[in-house]
């Protein structure tokens, strides 16, 4: 066997030599690649953090964008205000001009009813309507949208009481 190890010892301990660094090779390998591993699950982490971020960003966006889209198309007249004796007045608010066709009671109203303000008119927002009326009854006022001529009018009922 001595005889063996004396032919053949140059080429075991090179066998052994390279199993040995192949198993270092191999253990090395296999620790980058447990790094390498946990640095991209740290960053698959990261980018779902980031993508969960955008999301919740997109969807506060489009909730404020429902809020001013409603309202930008909410109708734009205040409450209707008692004035003094029988004038009322309405107040345009929001952000946009509004075309106001006519402004008159309900069919069937008997009240007395005469505008001060001129219509049909275009009116930018803060301006007022003021009219006459007997009684506490409702005016209907048709209106659309200023920069949208081609918009179908849309009817609205406004109520002023006198205070106390």
């Amino acid at each position: 066997m001595i005889e063996w190890f004396s032919q053949h010892g140059v080429e075991l301990a090179a066998f052994v030599l390279t199993l040995v660094v192949t198993i270092v090779g191999w253990v090395i390998e296999h620790r980058s690649s447990k790094e390498q591993n946990r640095e991209r699950e740290d960053d698959i982490r990261l980018l779902r953090e980031q993508l969960d971020s955008l999301q919740r960003q997109a969807t506060t966006l489009e909730e404020q964008t429902a809020m001013q889209r409603a309202d930008h198309d909410r109708p734009p007249f205040s409450d209707a205000e008692w004035v003094r004796g029988s004038i009322r007045r309405v107040r345009i608010e929001g952000s946009r001009d509004v075309h106001v066709e006519s402004a008159a009671p309900p069919a069937g109203m008997t009240a007395e009813f005469r505008l001060k303000t001129q219509l049909p008119d275009d009116f930018v927002p803060s301006e007022t309507i003021e009219y006459v009326i007997t009684g506490p009854g409702p005016v209907e006022f048709l209106w659309r949208w200023a920069d949208e001529p081609n918009m179908p009018l849309r009817k609205v009922r406004k109520v002023a009481y006198k205070p106390e």
